[in-house]
């Protein structure tokens, strides 16, 4: 189940990846007004990383865990 939820997530990235490349494509070409244009893609630049940001916590999150006593409590109830 998890892999599945990090392979949803992998292609979620994807698509926002694809979408936000188009996005400041179509900006770039019809934009005439240089601060609307450096707004948009400073939006596009910061939603990328918010994407990026969520996407590798739902993917590499696993690797992360301590290994503290207290973290693994329901494993020791029998």
């Amino acid at each position: 189940m998890a892999t599945l939820i990090r392979a949803i997530f992998a292609v979620f990235w994807l698509v926002a990846t694809g979408f936000l490349g188009f996005l400041a494509y179509i900006v770039v070409q019809t934009e005439a007004n240089p601060q609307m244009l450096w707004a948009w893609l400073v939006m596009c630049g910061f939603t990328f990383i918010s994407v990026t940001f969520l996407a590798y916590n739902i993917i590499f999150g696993h690797h992360d865990r301590a290994n503290a006593p207290h973290h693994h409590t329901h494993l020791n109830k029998a």
